[in-house]
C-alpha cells in the first residue's frame, strides 16, 4: 500500500522541483543580467503569461483560518518588469460559494487574476485542501507504514517530511491529499492521473461559474443505435474470417520478432482486419511485469486522434463546427488577430501562435483548465491559417473549449463519450497509459466510418470531414493533406491510409480500403525505429489481398 503510492509521489516531487528550476532559470537570468534591457512588448507580455502565482503559505489549509492571498512565485521578475501587480484573489468552497475563511475540512478553490504589461491579464485557479488538527502527519505516517524503511529512523522521518512538503508546496500534492483523505481505508491505489482528472473536472465547473455559463446545461454526447447491420468490433476470430493466411500472419510476426530482437524496447502490437485480431504480440517487461496487449503504455502525440474523435462527436451533433472560431467559446481569443483561429486550424497546426515545445512539455495541459489564459498572451507569428507548424497549442485550445461545453475535464468526458461505447478498459487519464488492444478498438471505429458494433459515434459525413484531405480549400497557402488528429499515411500503408504517432513510438494506423488496423504501443522509439516501422508496415499492408 505505502510503497505503491509514496514512491511515485516522491518521483513527482523531484520532477516538479525540476520544472520550477528549469523555468525559473532563464527568468532569473534576465533579471540579474539584463536589468537595463528594454524588452519587446510582445516578449514581455508572453513572459508575464509564464509567471506563476500560488497561495501564500502553501496548498494545505487549517480549519478556521482566514484564507490567504495569492502571491507570485518569482516576485523579483514582477518587480523588475511590471512593478506593482497584486493578484486579485477569490476563494470558493466545495459548493463553489465564495468564502473568506475555512469553515470545515475539505477542498477549497482559489481563483486569481493579475494585470500585466500592455493590458495583459493572467487568470488561473487552483485547488487547496483544509485538514483538521493532526490529520496531516497521521496520514503521512500511515502512507509510509508499508515501506521498507524502518519506523523511528531518521530516514523514515525524512520520508514523512518530504511527503508533507509535497502536499503543502504543490497543487498536485494537495489534490493527492484530498484523494487520500476522502477515500476509505485501506487506501486503494487509483489509476495514475485519476485524482488529477477528477479535480480538473471540478475546476472546469468553477470556470463555467466564473464565466457565467453555469446556468447553461452542459452538453452530453452519447453514441446512438446503428441503423441496419452492426459494424465490426475488435474480436478474436479465425484467419479465414479476417481474409488472411497463416503464412501472412507468420511473416508479420517474424518481422515483429526481429524488430524486438534488435531494439529491445517493450512493445505491444495488435493488428486486425474487419475487426478480427490477426496478430497479437507483446514483448519485454514494464514495471516488472510481462507486457501484454492490455498493458498501458505512453501515448504522447498519439493522443491527437482521440481528441480529434471527441471533437468529431460534438461536430456531428451540431454543437460546434470545424470551421467555427474557437474565440466564440474562449473569449480571450475573440479579437481580430484570432478571427481565423478555427477548430480546424487548431487541429491541423495552423494557429500562428508561438508556443515552444519546452514550455509545452513543462506545462502539460491534461489537467489545467486555465491554460488558455497563458496561451492568449503568446506572440502570434502569423495570422491563423497562413502557415503551419506542428505542435500542440491548437489541440489545447480545442479541448479547453470542449470542456466548457461538457462541464468536464476533456479526458473525463472522453472516457464517458468515446471510450465507454468502445469498451476501452485500460486507459490512464491524461494519456500516460493506453493499451494496444484499446488503441486497436479506436482503429476499428475509424475503419468502419464512425460505427462500432451496434453503436454509431458519428456519421459517415462527419467521418469524411475528419480524415486527411487537401487543406487548400480552407487555407490556400497550405498545400498538403491533413485531417482532424489524423495524418496522411498513404506512403507507408497504402492508398487512403491515415493515422498518428507519438514521440514514444506508439502508432495508430488505418487502411480503410483494406479494413486493416495497426495499433502499437511502446514507451520509447529505440534505435532504427523509422526503418523497422517501414519494414513491418510493408509486410502488414502489402500481403493483404481482398
Amino acid at each position: 500500500m505505502g510503497r505503491s503510492i509514496v514512491h511515485p509521489m516522491m518521483r513527482s516531487l523531484g520532477g516538479l522541483l525540476g520544472f520550477v528550476v528549469v523555468l525559473a532559470g532563464p527568468l532569473l537570468a534576465q533579471v540579474v543580467d539584463g536589468a537595463s534591457e528594454v524588452k519587446d512588448p510582445a516578449q514581455l507580455r508572453q513572459e508575464f503569461g509564464e509567471q506563476v502565482f500560488v497561495p501564500e503559505g502553501g496548498f494545505v489549509l487549517g480549519v478556521g483560518q482566514t484564507l490567504p492571498g495569492l502571491v507570485w512565485e518569482d516576485p523579483g521578475w514582477i518587480a523588475e518588469h511590471v512593478g506593482e501587480a497584486p493578484v486579485r484573489t477569490r476563494w470558493f468552497n466545495e459548493d463553489f460559494e465564495q468564502v473568506g475563511t475555512v469553515g470545515a475540512a475539505g477542498r477549497y478553490y482559489v481563483y486569481g487574476e493579475a494585470s500585466g504589461p500592455g493590458g495583459a491579464t493572467l487568470k488561473k485557479a487552483m485547488t487547496a485542501y483544509a485538514v483538521g488538527a493532526g490529520d496531516l502527519r497521521l496520514m503521512a505516517e500511515r502512507l509510509t507504514a508499508g515501506t521498507e524503511i524502518p519506523s523511528g529512523t531518521d530516514a523514515r522521518r525524512r520520508q514523512i517530511d518530504l511527503t508533507l512538503e509535497y502536499w503543502r508546496s504543490f497543487e498536485e500534492g494537495a489534490v493527492e491529499l484530498a484523494g487520500l483523505l476522502e477515500g476509505d481505508y485501506p487506501i486503494a491505489e487509483p489509476r495514475p492521473g485519476q485524482w488529477q482528472m477528477e479535480n480538473a473536472t471540478r475546476q472546469v465547473r468553477l470556470k463555467r461559474k466564473l464565466m457565467g455559463l453555469d446556468a447553461t446545461p452542459p452538453v452530453e454526447v452519447r453514441a446512438r443505435p446503428v441503423e441496419g447491420a452492426p459494424a465490426p468490433v475488435l474480436r478474436e476470430g479465425s484467419l479465414e474470417e479476417a481474409g488472411v493466411s497463416a503464412a501472412y500472419r507468420d511473416r508479420v510476426e517474424a518481422r515483429l520478432d526481429a524488430w524486438y530482437a534488435s531494439a529491445k524496447k517493450p512493445t505491444a502490437v495488435v493488428i486486425a482486419r474487419d475487426g478480427v485480431i490477426v496478430v497479437n504480440k507483446a514483448y519485454g517487461m514494464v514495471d516488472g511485469r510481462p507486457v501484454t496487449s492490455e498493458t498501458p503504455m505512453l501515448l504522447h502525440s498519439a493522443m491527437k486522434p482521440l481528441i480529434g474523435l471527441q471533437l468529431a462527436m460534438y461536430v456531428d451533433r451540431g454543437h460546434v463546427g470545424l470551421d467555427e472560431p474557437i474565440g466564440r467559446y474562449l473569449p480571450e481569443f475573440g479579437g481580430k488577430e484570432d478571427e481565423g483561429l478555427t477548430f480546424r486550424a487548431g487541429h491541423v497546426h495552423a494557429t500562428g501562435i508561438e508556443y515552444p515545445w519546452p514550455l509545452a512539455f513543462s506545462r502539460l495541459f491534461y489537467f489545467k483548465p486555465w491554460q488558455d489564459s497563458m496561451i492568449s498572451l503568446r506572440t502570434r507569428e502569423w495570422a491563423p491559417g497562413e502557415q503551419r507548424k506542428y505542435g500542440v497549442v491548437g489541440i489545447i485550445l480545442s479541448v479547453r473549449a470542449l470542456e466548457l461545453m461538457s462541464g468536464r475535464n476533456y479526458w473525463d468526458a472522453m472516457e464517458r463519450e468515446l471510450f465507454e461505447p468502445l469498451g476501452i478498459r485500460h486507459a490512464q487519464p491524461g494519456g500516460t497509459g493506453f493499451a494496444a488492444e484499446d488503441l486497436a478498438r479506436v482503429g476499428v471505429l475509424l475503419a468502419s466510418g464512425g460505427k462500432y458494433g451496434d453503436q454509431e459515434l458519428f456519421s459517415e459525413e462527419t467521418y469524411r470531414a475528419i480524415v486527411p484531405t487537401s487543406l487548400k480549400p480552407y487555407f490556400p497557402n497550405i498545400d498538403m493533406k491533413y485531417g482532424i488528429g489524423l495524418q496522411d499515411y498513404e506512403a507507408l500503408f497504402g492508398a487512403g491510409s491515415y493515422g498518428h504517432a507519438g514521440g514514444c513510438g506508439t502508432q495508430l494506423i488505418v487502411n480503410p480500403q483494406k479494413r486493416l488496423v495497426f495499433a502499437m504501443v511502446r514507451n520509447e522509439r529505440g534505435d532504427g525505429y523509422r526503418e523497422a516501422l517501414e519494414e513491418v508496415l510493408e509486410v502488414v499492408e502489402g500481403a493483404v489481398l481482398d
